[in-house]
């Protein structure tokens, strides 16, 4: 099932893809670029039999041409011989690598020529787990002709899917830029038969988004600090959470492990694999209605070669502001403090917000995240209206700043190392 749905952007709110002043970065140019690793030489489907799998290249072939006709350079000639196997609307045929989007990232553009035949084509992925399942661009249809630009935009009409719909199945809007989870994707439809040639793929930026790394600005007076002592752990998946607090069973998407500080005041460390976005660690902060940003101290570091890492904030809201879950028998030391799925959430009113931060890895910053910057993710029984109508944060009603590294950072262990977390007021 698809559902079309008009977005505000992340942080664009009505801003149109073509943008006077737009700026763009190139993704792919198709020069001097092999075939294989991350993109197979045919198009395939992980659902597909194995004997259609290993039958790939008899359906499709994708080339690299370093003189394609009338390309800038080379170009990556795309080859569908008959139709695909049955299995999806659209299927995967090159990787961009992306699997972060800088704010105000529009649109993406490329050059695009169909030799012969019909070709639908768009560009997506999975968005993180919390959010919108698979989002994908609109669809455009390509027919024979000369070299043409064709532009997608990542803000507006925007397709999606509920493969793994939890908290966003009343969502009323799609936030692709924010929430990508996976590389982007160039797609091809599933009646797509013919010869395309592809060149010059490009990441349309606006100029007009806030910056992706947070302001640094200690000068701000605190009003309120969290106990870091406080700190917790809990599952937004009911099968994980109860793997984790069964004996002799483990979950897949461990809790984070947390370190408390010291008598001295030392920080909390949290340990974390970005997997799936299902497990998070939190920090109770009661916030006085005059605050409107949070100031977060932390080093985030990845044994990886990643020089930069995602950081998912969720604000935790529910009407009075304060935590309104039970904590559970005990479980052991291995298992969640918290399920707050909505199946173990029923009939409560909470909800939370999410912001997206980009932190050098293994480098101490500070971070000032405006309220205005979360945008609303879920909310259920009082606070339903947030969700629905996209309304902003009321500091009165936060309960607690969450934390995950997202799927990107899967590879390797997070670790999070927090000096502080308050709650702060950026307008005088």
């Amino acid at each position: 099932m698809r559902v079309v749905v008009v977005v505000c952007g992340f942080f664009l709110a009505g801003l149109s893809v073509l943008n006077a002043g737009e700026a763009s970065k190139s993704i792919e140019a198709f020069d001097g670029t092999a075939i294989g690793g991350r993109n197979p030489a045919a198009i395939s489907f992980w659902k597909w039999s194995p004997e259609d799998k290993g039958n790939a290249k008899n359906f499709s072939r994708l080339e690299i041409r370093c003189k394609g006709e009338g390309a800038n350079g080379g170009a990556l000639k795309i080859s569908v011989f008959k139709p695909l196997p049955p299995g999806a609307d659209f299927y995967a045929l090159w990787t961009t690598g992306l699997d972060y989007l800088p704010p105000d990232a529009i649109a993406v553009r490329m050059r695009a020529k169909v030799v012969s035949g019909k070709f639908s084509l768009t560009v997506g992925s999975p968005t993180a787990y919390f959010a919108n399942s698979d989002v994908w661009a609109r669809p455009q249809v390509l027919e024979p002709g000369g070299w043409k630009t064709v532009e997608f935009s990542l803000i507006s009409n925007l397709e999606r899917n509920f493969r793994r719909a939890i908290f966003s199945v009343e969502s009323p809007v799609i936030y692709y830029t924010r929430w990508i989870q996976e590389p982007m994707r160039i797609m091809v439809g599933a009646d797509s038969c013919g010869e395309l040639w592809l060149d010059d793929i490009e990441l349309v930026l606006s100029g007009k988004g806030n910056e992706s790394v947070a302001r640094r600005d200690e000068s701000l007076p605190s009003l309120a600090s969290a106990d870091l002592l406080r700190a917790f752990t809990f599952s937004t998946d009911d099968k994980e959470f109860d793997l984790a607090r069964t004996p002799g069973r483990e979950a897949v998407r461990k809790p984070a492990i947390l370190t408390l500080p010291d008598g001295r005041g030392g920080p909390l460390e949290a340990r974390q694999r970005g997997l799936e976005e299902v497990s998070f660690l939190g920090i109770p902060i009661a916030c006085p209605v005059e605050a409107d940003g949070f100031r977060v101290t932390l080093k985030v570091s990845h044994h990886s070669r990643l020089e930069q890492l995602a950081v998912d904030f969720l604000a935790l809201v529910s009407p009075d502001g304060t935590l309104p879950w039970t904590r559970p028998a005990a479980g052991g030391p291995k298992g969640f403090d918290f399920c707050l799925s909505p199946a173990r959430t029923a009939g409560m009113s909470w909800g939370f917000y999410h912001a997206r931060r980009i932190v050098p890895n293994g480098e101490s910053v500070t971070l000032v995240i405006p309220f205005a910057d979360f945008v609303c993710a879920y909310g259920s029984g009082e606070l339903r209206p947030r969700h629905l109508g996209q309304q902003q944060i009321r500091a009165g009603e936060v309960a607690a700043l969450a934390m995950v590294s997202p799927f990107r950072q899967a590879a390797a262990e997070t670790v999070f190392t927090i000096e502080s977390v308050e709650a702060v007021r950026l307008e005088p």
